[in-house]
């Protein structure tokens, strides 16, 4: 996005990542996980607001006339099938990995059985909506062409450009 709006900017990937890390450093030395509900719930809406966004502006592409030829047959080799499939394990099973930390801090604390079960229905129910409505949406609009990074998708390096940065 840095890059996207300030082409030119004097800041670098690495040093992006070296202050992700610093705050990182900060929020871990809190002493306890509650003091982080402020920062979870900031990043719920946040996840939220990019989730309706792109779910926007992928049905806005799709119903655009400069909108990508479509094609949803699968992979012609089973190398592909293969790796493809290995790959959807693997990001399944870090997407619905993440519950597991309210089931750990639910075992601390008694009673375990309504606080684990209201927080891992949250946690599914936003995993649900954010990852598969954008996933469905991608899908309706680059069929199996869509890059793993959406934006890429939308907003290609060749080719139209189906969302712009700005209003």
């Amino acid at each position: 996005m840095y890059s996207s709006i300030s082409p030119d900017g004097p800041l670098h990937l690495w040093q992006f990542i070296a202050m992700v890390t610093v705050v990182m450093m900060v929020l871990s030395q809190l002493p306890m996980y509650h003091s982080l509900r402020q920062v979870n719930l900031a990043s719920l809406f946040l996840s939220l607001a990019y989730t309706f966004i792109v779910v926007g502006v992928c049905i806005h592409a799709g119903l655009s006339k400069d909108a990508p030829a479509r094609g949803y047959s699968l992979e012609s080799s089973t190398f592909s099938m293969v790796m493809s499939a290995f790959t959807s394990i693997s990001i399944i099973a870090a997407i619905f990995g993440n519950g597991i930390v309210l089931e750990i801090q639910a075992t601390l604390a008694p009673p375990v059985m309504g606080k684990m079960f209201k927080g891992l229905m949250m946690c599914y129910s936003v995993i649900f909506v954010t990852f598969y409505s954008t996933a469905v949406s991608s899908y309706y609009v680059f069929g199996n062409k869509a890059s793993s990074n959406i934006l890429k998708s939308l907003m290609p390096d060749e080719g139209p450009v189906l969302a712009r940065l700005g209003f």
